[in-house]
């Protein structure tokens, strides 16, 4: 088995190469995408990165990682390791006296796959508040607006205990349970998992992928959970999990309300598993497509109604007649595709400055500036030690960087002038969909550092607020 999947040209695969161009250049406008790969007939036909994003490097896959959850309860079931049936107490019998609402004791773990737990909302602020960092306790007692399995209310943290009861049942987290059963047939190296305080897997967010082991993923589901001819996935399960389970029509956005399944969504044109920003496994049976992307979205749904318009009718059924002009400019297209770097005057200096900050999350004291021929250095200083920004003036530069997040990033950074005084310093965290800029005013010191983030779901802002003393 090949680590790699299979190379053909669109036409090859029943795709013009200008539908592809239309779509890239489409998609280029947005602010923005990451990553796409689009697979006809098992056969990428197209790929690109936005530079600093490249395929070697895992990106995060935010609420995506409840999809590789769900396989892993369908091959625990198949396995006899637990039922879909069973409630979600019945694995945890030693923690049913902080059960607070009785409802609680009918939550079963279908309830849990489908969204519908009967919390009001996501039950995350319950579970993360637990003051022993035990999740599964503060789950189990938090309280219930709706009678288990009658409504659908989008939960991370339901998704965490299917993980929990996997853990239990299994002796292992879901991302070892599934490198022998899943990921090795793949021959995929799955990236982290987040855990939390107690080891157990997020489950539904903190697993990081490459593009590429993503693509193969949506390629598995499209062919029925069989790789190679070797089934990997129960086909029942994934048959139910792949379709209508519950009612979701009380969404707003066209393709969150066409029902949802095992933690997979419907969409217009087949079903999907999808994370925050724009993070999808988009599996398209009636076309024989799939499509994975990373991305930094706020506006999701402008990813899919471009496919949808763009894409899918200019599918065939048959192969077309080679194109190499369009070739080579969808080559093209794909080559240059690029995060915009910090734009202005690249060549005025000041000299070294320094900032001292009032007290703030990050535990940040003070930042200091200075500058080398092509680029500056911004250093932060903390209780914690000096952690050391450096941005290219014209050019990315690379950093690992923490500040205000739980774990370091790689950090690509660029700065330019933006006006006489004010340096701005453009950040770009590769492996996530993180985005943020420093400003940084010259002309009065009493004036903040700014810093600002987007894109930042789900987790606590990658910068600090910082305000200058």
């Amino acid at each position: 088995m090949s680590k790699y999947l299979l190379r053909s040209t669109p036409e090859s695969v029943g795709i013009p190469s200008s539908a592809l161009i239309r779509l890239i250049a489409e998609l280029k406008k947005l602010d923005s995408l990451n990553s796409i790969m689009v697979l006809r007939h098992g056969h990428v036909c197209a790929e690109g990165w936005w530079k600093p994003y490249s395929p070697d490097i895992p990106h995060i896959l935010f609420s995506l990682s409840k999809s590789f959850t769900s396989v892993a309860v369908g091959l625990a079931q198949d396995e006899g390791l637990l039922k879909i049936s069973d409630t979600l107490i019945s694995y945890f019998p030693e923690y049913d006296a902080v059960v607070t609402d009785p409802r609680m004791r009918s939550v079963t773990l279908r309830n849990l796959l489908t969204m519908a737990s009967g919390h009001a909302s996501c039950a995350r602020p319950a579970m993360l508040a637990d003051p022993d960092g035990d999740w599964v306790r503060g789950f189990l007692a938090s309280a219930l607006e709706y009678e288990p399995g009658s409504r659908f209310v989008y939960n991370s943290a339901a998704t965490y205990m299917l993980a929990a009861v996997l853990r239990k049942v299994a002796g292992t987290n879901v991302r070892e349970y599934l490198i022998p059963r899943l990921f090795d047939p793949l021959c995929i190296t799955p990236g982290m998992w987040e855990c939390c305080p107690k080891g157990t897997n997020a489950g539904g967010w903190g697993f990081y992928l490459k593009t590429e082991d993503l693509a193969k993923f949506a390629q598995l589901l499209l062919d029925g959970g069989v790789w190679n001819g070797r089934p990997l996935i129960p086909a029942d399960y994934l048959r139910e999990a792949t379709g209508r389970q519950i009612d979701n029509s009380m969404n707003e956005a066209p393709d969150w309300k066409l029902g949802y399944g095992y933690q997979f969504w419907q969409n217009r044109y087949g079903f999907r598993g999808d994370g925050a920003s724009g993070q999808y496994a988009i599996v398209l049976p009636e076309q024989d497509i799939a499509i994975a992307t990373t991305s930094g979205l706020p506006d999701m749904q402008r990813i899919l109604t471009l496919i949808w318009d763009i894409l899918l009718p200019a599918v065939t059924c048959d192969t077309l007649p080679e194109n190499p002009a369009d070739q080579n400019e969808l080559t093209g297209l794909l080559s240059t595709l690029s995060i915009p770097l910090a734009s202005g005057d690249l060549t005025r200096r000041h000299a070294p400055a320094v900032w001292k900050f009032r007290p703030n999350e990050a535990g940040i004291t003070d930042a200091a500036v200075s500058f080398g021929e092509k680029d500056c250095l911004l250093e932060f200083h903390s209780r914690h030690g000096t952690e050391k920004l450096r941005a290219g003036f014209g050019f990315n530069c690379d950093n690992l960087l923490r500040l205000n997040d739980s774990l370091p990033r790689r950090t690509a950074a660029s700065a330019a002038w933006i006006s006489e005084n004010v340096l701005e310093i453009r950040l770009c965290c590769y492996e996530a969909s993180f985005r943020g800029e420093f400003r940084l005013d010259f002309a009065s010191m009493e004036k903040p550092l700014a810093g600002s983030c987007r894109f930042c779901t789900f987790r606590t802002p990658f910068l600090p607020e910082l305000t200058a003393e």
